[in-house]
């Protein structure tokens, strides 16, 4: 077999993607989980240091944004783990949604 039968071969077998690509791009994606993580930790310390509360939407959009990942990635792999922690992440949104709309209630009432 020619290199460009297997390289052929691979590309269909893989849906026309690099792997080296899809690889760079999970981690890529690892990174940037962390990096709003620790975006969110310091926008929340920040506002508590000055306004003495609390700040819910940055962390109601990164645990969205974790529910997500991981619904997705048991939909593709069915691993209960990933069902677990989407549900988690999921329901962490929600309480971080809940501490906004009390805060919101507190602010118009």
């Amino acid at each position: 077999m020619k290199k460009e039968d297997i390289l052929e071969m691979s590309r269909k077998e893989n849906k026309n993607r690099d792997l080296a690509e899809l690889d760079v791009m999970a981690q890529a994606g690892s990174i940037a989980g962390r990096v709003g993580a620790c975006v969110c930790v310091l926008l929340s310390v920040i506002f508590l240091r000055f306004t003495k509360t609390m700040l819910f939407s940055p962390w109601i959009i990164y645990f969205s944004i974790l529910g997500t990942t991981y619904l997705v990635k048991y939909s593709k792999i069915r691993r209960k783990s990933d069902l677990f922690l989407s549900v988690l992440f999921f329901a962490m949104g929600m309480l971080a949604l809940g501490g906004f709309i009390l805060r919101l209630m507190e602010a118009i009432g």
